[in-house]
């Protein structure tokens, strides 16, 4: 297709025009074009996944390569949890679906009810007729009674059998709903389940402060340790993160080495200081080496950032994430918090 071909389609669909966008980002930076690069690059060319756009443009802004790794990140950071969320829909429907058919069972039930009402008051005005029409309406009674009895055996069998399978589906709706919203490697929230917990603690009294937490070196341990090992230390992390939160804390694991805490009631400069906390309690750990011979220790580098008056959620990791590239360039295994920021006007 001539160039000027492909503009006149693009500018019919939109589609066409992203589609194009994000084949020229891959190629561009020398990306394969697989299915998940090509996804990240055409979600931010749309600009329909904030959180997406803001991390890439962050990178772009620092200059860092955004190579086969770099995408890697990008797709496990924001993307890959949603197939899990599409599942916790099906679940959904389908308890949808079975309280639907218990509805209509009783519809059923009572369109019956009000057909034997009708009977009975036609019944009470035979009574006051000749005996030929007393006993055609007693027949009448003692067959819709039957038969209602029989229509309400069968109800109360499928209301049964509904109850049955409406507990199940509950069931396996908490299930989903747990799993959407947890991270399988650690038992943590993950990265979804902390912005919703971040979003209920900017709707409440008092500050709010979010640090955000990366392990120095994690590459090194995988290739010197191997894969095993590293996610050992990704579980003791998480460990310790439990350890360490206070009960209105809300720690995550946003992607790969990286995790986020929400810390409700606290100031930029309490929340740095018990990350620092934090900090020293994963310094103190040792982790088994990959022959089981001897034990590692690691560090961590934080970023601390403090919510202020109309910021957005996003500007607040934003600030999070700076302040822990800030941590990382000036050495690792420290905390560094966010400069003050002037209250902005709310949307």
């Amino acid at each position: 297709m001539r160039r000027a071909e492909k503009e006149s389609a693009a500018w019919r669909d939109p589609a066409i025009g992203l589609a194009h966008a994000a084949m020229e980002s891959l190629l561009t930076r020398r990306i394969l074009p697989t299915p998940e690069n090509y996804r990240v690059w055409y979600l931010y060319h749309a600009g329909t996944h904030a959180t997406l756009r803001s991390d890439i443009d962050a990178r772009l802004a620092r200059g860092e390569a955004l190579d086969e790794a770099a995408m890697a990140a990008l797709h496990a950071r924001h993307l890959a949890e949603e197939p899990r969320a599409e599942a916790l829909g099906e679940v959904a429907s389908k308890l949808e679906n079975s309280l639907g058919a218990a509805i209509k069972l009783l519809e059923g039930a009572e369109a019956g009810a009000t057909r034997y009402g009708t009977r009975l008051a036609d019944f009470s005005v035979a009574l006051q007729g000749s005996p030929t029409k007393l006993g055609a309406a007693l027949a009448r009674i003692l067959a819709d009674t039957e038969e209602l009895c029989r229509q309400s055996r069968a109800v109360a069998q499928h209301l049964a059998e509904r109850a049955r399978e409406t507990e199940a589906l509950r069931s396996a709706l908490a299930q989903a709903h747990e799993a959407a919203l947890t991270d399988s490697l650690t038992g943590l929230p993950n990265r979804r389940a902390f912005g919703l917990a971040l979003a209920a603690a900017l709707e409440g009294p008092g500050p709010v402060s979010v640090a955000l937490l990366d392990i120095d070196h994690f590459k090194r341990i995988n290739d010197s340790q191997g894969h095993p090992a590293g996610d050992a230390v990704l579980r003791g992390l998480a460990q310790c993160l439990r350890d360490w939160l206070r009960e209105t804390d809300h720690a995550a694991r946003i992607g790969g080495e990286e995790f986020a805490v929400v810390l409700p009631r606290a100031s930029g400069a309490e929340a740095a200081g018990l990350a620092d906390k934090l900090r020293r309690a994963v310094a103190a750990e040792r982790f088994l080496t990959a022959d089981g011979r001897g034990r590692f220790g690691v560090s961590v580098s934080v970023g601390v950032a403090e919510h202020v008056r109309g910021e957005a959620a996003e500007a607040l990791i934003g600030r999070a994430d700076a302040a822990l590239y800030e941590a990382k360039r000036a050495g690792r295994d420290r905390v560094m918090q966010a400069a003050p920021a002037a209250a902005v006007r709310a949307a």
